[in-house]
């Protein structure tokens, strides 16, 4: 696999809404029409307007957003890896990767839906792995901290947030281009022995108690 730092790389775009069955189901038909075979799914499918403006504590949670968090984050994990993992089932070969978060590892107040789908992800994850690995398709989960993706950055903007985020995390908050990384190797043969793997890459969010002031 290539380096996402190497030139000569040849993206295609296929407008995909991940919690339309039928929506995925016609782009999985048409990557197979191109291409001939998946070998890799990486889903990432998340609203973060969504669960940071209007997540909240399970008393004050209103439904709909808990059903808007769970259809974009669960449902379309499901939908993407059922139709994938059809495809894949006939090659006998695969990776899978997901995206969980720190917050389904770690308590955080006041994102409940979004901690309870992405809890529902690093779950699905193991059950996947047992049902599909021995027919070839790796499964495996990225649980990052902060990123400063663009829609993050917008929430990043407050000073006192960032400062806040910043000290929860040994070396800052993560760039997307290192959980980019990762999930290029978790695509790659180079991780042939890996499935069913729950992967922390959070700058060390959920590795310590407090910094040590020199």
């Amino acid at each position: 696999q290539k380096s996402l730092n190497e030139k000569n790389m040849k993206a295609d775009y296929m407008y995909t809404d991940v919690t339309d069955s039928e929506n995925v189901q016609s782009t999985v038909n048409q990557v197979i029409k191109k291409y001939g075979r998946i070998d890799i799914l990486y889903h990432n499918a998340v609203d973060v307007p969504l669960v940071n403006n209007h997540d909240s504590r399970i008393t004050e949670l209103p439904e709909e957003i808990w059903h808007k968090i769970n259809k974009i984050v669960l449902d379309g994990a499901f939908f993407c890896c059922k139709y994938v993992g059809q495809k894949m089932l006939k090659q006998k070969k695969g990776s899978i990767i997901l995206t969980a978060t720190t917050d389904a590892l770690v308590g955080q107040a006041g994102l409940d839906a979004y901690t309870a789908a992405k809890g529902a992800i690093v779950s699905l994850t193991r059950s996947m792995a047992a049902g599909l690995s021995p027919e070839g398709i790796r499964v495996n989960t990225i649980c990052p901290g902060f990123v400063e993706t663009p829609h993050q950055m917008n929430f990043l903007k407050d000073s006192k947030i960032r400062k806040q985020l910043e000290n929860l995390h040994l070396m800052g908050i993560s760039k997307p281009n290192e959980i980019a990384e990762f999930a290029l190797f978790l695509a790659s043969d180079k991780s042939s022995a890996m499935t069913g793997g729950i992967h922390v890459v959070d700058s060390g969010y959920t590795s310590f108690k407090g910094k040590l002031e020199l």
